[in-house]
């Protein structure tokens, strides 16, 4: 989970966000991820991704290309990563 404040315009930082994200989807262990954007707050944001595990994370993050395309989102966002655990999942989808 990462939780971003949005410092430059909300337009811009999506669009780098979507160029982070392309890059990101094509990683060994990544499964998923959605980025949710606070209603009541033109400035924040959360990703939320799940992965195989926590070393697929930690190597994609090591990798240059992941870190070239991440590089661009500092000039719009602050970041708090996290790694987290599953604690309850639930879902009136069925899956």
């Amino acid at each position: 989970m990462n939780v971003f404040h949005v410092h430059g315009s909300p337009a811009e930082f999506e669009r780098e966000f979507a160029n982070v994200s392309e890059c990101m989807s094509t990683q060994p262990g990544f499964l998923h991820h959605r980025l949710l954007r606070a209603q009541d707050a033109d400035t924040s944001y959360v990703n939320v991704a799940q992965w195989q595990d926590e070393q697929s994370l930690r190597d994609a993050l090591a990798r240059p290309e992941v870190i070239e395309r991440l590089r661009p989102l500092a000039a719009f966002a602050t970041a708090r990563p996290t790694v987290c655990r599953p604690v309850l999942d639930r879902s009136s989808l069925g899956v």
